[in-house]
């Protein structure tokens, strides 16, 4: 069954989300508990069961519940939204996939974890692939969480467990398990191989990764490009790696998949790796949205530092700070945390280098202790590689390090290193290469923010200069109780009348607040009896954006207000105060027109006149709706 946004949202109760990774008590009509991002001893994270939506007022994130699986499982907007789709047992309609696609992608999953149930008790026959997964250290438990299997060393193994299972021979050649031998017949893609199989966001295999036990090559062997495998894509680990990413604002880009499943292992569980291809610039846009930190851990190899610098470049263009992590001669992850050195290889990653850094090292120990013979080379590399940094403060940190080479030093170290500034931006200036974004300083994996998948949408509420939140980041609504009932009470079906009489909708001050008055007054007939169906209306009637700001401010006033009582007599006493605040706010914006303009437009007249009446209305016996 398929379902759109709204028909996922009905079906995603916030509570149900929430309460399965943060323990909640009730109180009053919300539930509140310790704050799932950031350290707190006393709950402020609120969870309203009514509008659907969650806030802490502690570090001020807030949002549906799309928004907390994108934040707290660090995912895009249609990753949480086919997680929610799976927890809820339908499928999420993705915009531009055809139904027949869908059902494809649908029974190469099915094939694929037939497949792997089938290589996990081959594995549990195989003594030898046993003793090999024991020699590289890894534990019954990691063997578990990875679902590593065996493929046997036979032709149609594979074959006739599916057969077994009916899946369809078309799907499983689509999904890269069986090939058609030269005879016609079907045969076993994996054999002899210890199996890896790789994962989706959402823990769907996708592809398996062999690492052949015998002779026959290659040595290692992945899935082809399937509808649902797309390797240039896919990072291998992620979705075990994705928490632990968030938590510690970096990512550690691996090579293989011992080296990833190593780590984890060894408790460094925010290891990811490529797919046995070239580092494209779709994995660095990946790992972009995962952390504004990535160091690269590659092997020792010449290969490896050759790899990890391209990896680096692409990750840079990105605006992510990159590291390059040295490891000792010949090493690689695997090895020193199976040679029981963990900390060193910890150690390593804490005093991870930059690209340029790495590049300058390698261009002055290439040419050993005899660098005099070898200036004009190791000074042309040297600038060549200064030339793609793209700021000169940046810069300078570099050539401090190596103006010694210039032969200007010998005269003035502020000649040669000016000259090795203009050598660099005069390179730059005839490089056709694209330039590269300066690197984005380190940040909190999480910080307060509007929901990931609306990058462009403001605040919940309109910025107030005399009121902000203890960081400075996010204005908070007045603490003005009065309105709070006002708008409390518009939920009601009973006082919503009263309200709307006793205000109209220019006497609120903050545009927010306005905006949900017109909607209660132009949509009277919508709105329901009950605040649930109030909110119902809102998703249903305004665009959404300004419906998740309208819904955050609900969230806010039954916190705050959810216990106060209100009838008649309590809004006619609030009406007063508010009007007041309102003409005040109006005689100022007055003020400033006519102190600001020399002469007045037709428009600057227009908008005299109608403050005018506004003014005098506000300061009148009663208000006109």
């Amino acid at each position: 069954m398929e379902v759109d946004k709204e028909g996922l949202r009905e079906r995603s109760d916030i509570l149900d989300i929430v309460g399965s990774v943060v323990q909640l008590q009730r109180r009053g009509r919300n539930y509140v508990g310790l704050c799932p991002f950031h350290q707190e001893k006393t709950p402020s994270f609120n969870v309203d069961p009514v509008t659907q939506s969650f806030k802490c007022f502690g570090c001020g994130v807030w949002g549906d519940v799309f928004a907390f699986v994108q934040q707290h499982e660090n995912m895009s907007f249609i990753e949480a939204a086919e997680y929610l789709a799976r927890r809820a047992g339908v499928e999420f309609a993705r915009p531009g996939r055809s139904q027949e696609d869908r059902g494809l992608a649908g029974a190469i999953y099915e094939a694929n974890a037939a497949a792997a149930t089938h290589f996990r008790r081959c594995l549990e026959r195989a003594d030898s692939a046993g003793r090999y997964l024991a020699h590289r250290g890894l534990t019954a438990e990691t063997i578990e969480r990875f679902q590593i299997g065996f493929a046997p060393d036979g032709w149609d193994a594979l074959v006739g467990y599916l057969r077994s299972r009916k899946v369809d021979p078309a799907v499983a050649m689509a999904a890269g398990l069986l090939q058609t031998a030269r005879g016609g017949n079907l045969i076993d893609v994996f054999r002899n191989r210890i199996i890896f199989p790789i994962h989706d966001d959402h823990l769907r295999i996708v592809g398996f990764g062999g690492r052949g036990v015998g002779d026959d090559p290659p040595k290692y062997l992945n899935t082809g490009e399937t509808p649902v495998f797309k390797k240039s894509r896919l990072l291998y680990g992620l979705p075990f790696a994705r928490r632990s990413i968030a938590e510690v604002g970096r990512t550690l880009l691996m090579e293989g998949y011992m080296d990833v499943i190593a780590a984890h292992q060894g408790g460094l569980e925010n290891a990811v790796a490529s797919l046995g291809t070239a580092f494209t610039p779709e994995h660095a846009k990946r790992i972009a949205r995962l952390s504004p930190r990535v160091s690269i851990v590659y092997d020792a190899d010449s290969a490896g530092i050759k790899a990890a610098l391209k990896a680096a470049v692409e990750l840079e263009h990105t605006g992510l700070a990159v590291q390059i992590v040295r490891l000792p001669p010949n090493e690689d992850p695997d090895s020193l945390l199976r040679s029981g050195q963990p900390d060193r290889l910890r150690l390593a990653i804490d005093h991870g280098i930059t690209r340029v850094a790495m590049e300058l090292d390698l261009a002055i120990e290439g040419q050993g202790p005899d660098i005099e013979a070898h200036r004009g080379d190791v000074l042309a590399k040297v600038v060549r590689i200064l030339a793609t940094v793209p700021t000169r403060t940046e810069r300078e940190l570099y050539i401090e390090r190596i103006w010694q080479i210039h032969p200007l030093s010998v005269q003035s170290p502020a000649l040669a290193k000016e000259q090795l500034h203009r050598d660099a931006e005069d390179v730059a200036g005839r490089r056709p290469a694209r330039s590269i974004t300066p690197r984005r300083p380190y940040v909190r994996s999480f910080h307060p923010a509007p929901p990931p998948h609306t990058t462009d949408e403001q605040p919940p509420y309109p910025p107030d200069p005399s009121i902000t939140d203890r960081r400075g980041s996010i204005p908070r609504p007045p603490a003005r109780a009065d309105v709070m009932l006002f708008l409390r009470a518009l939920t009601s079906d009973a006082l919503r009348p009263i309200a709307l009489r006793l205000l109209a909708t220019d006497d609120y001050d903050l545009e927010l607040d306005r905006a949900i008055v017109a909607f209660a007054r132009e949509e009277a007939s919508q709105l329901g009896q009950t605040e649930e169906e109030f909110v119902h209306a809102i998703r249903r009637c305004l665009p959404e954006d300004l419906a998740e700001k309208a819904i955050g401010r609900l969230q806010d006033i039954s916190t705050s207000v959810a216990n106060e009582p209100i009838d008649e007599d309590v809004l006619t006493q609030a009406a007063g105060p508010i009007k007041e605040r309102r003409a005040k706010q109006v005689q100022n914006e007055l003020a400033r027109l006519l102190q600001s303009k020399v002469e007045l437009t037709d428009d600057d007249r227009d908008r005299v006149h109608e403050l005018h009446e506004l003014l005098r209305r506000l300061k009148g016996p009663t208000a006109r709706p």
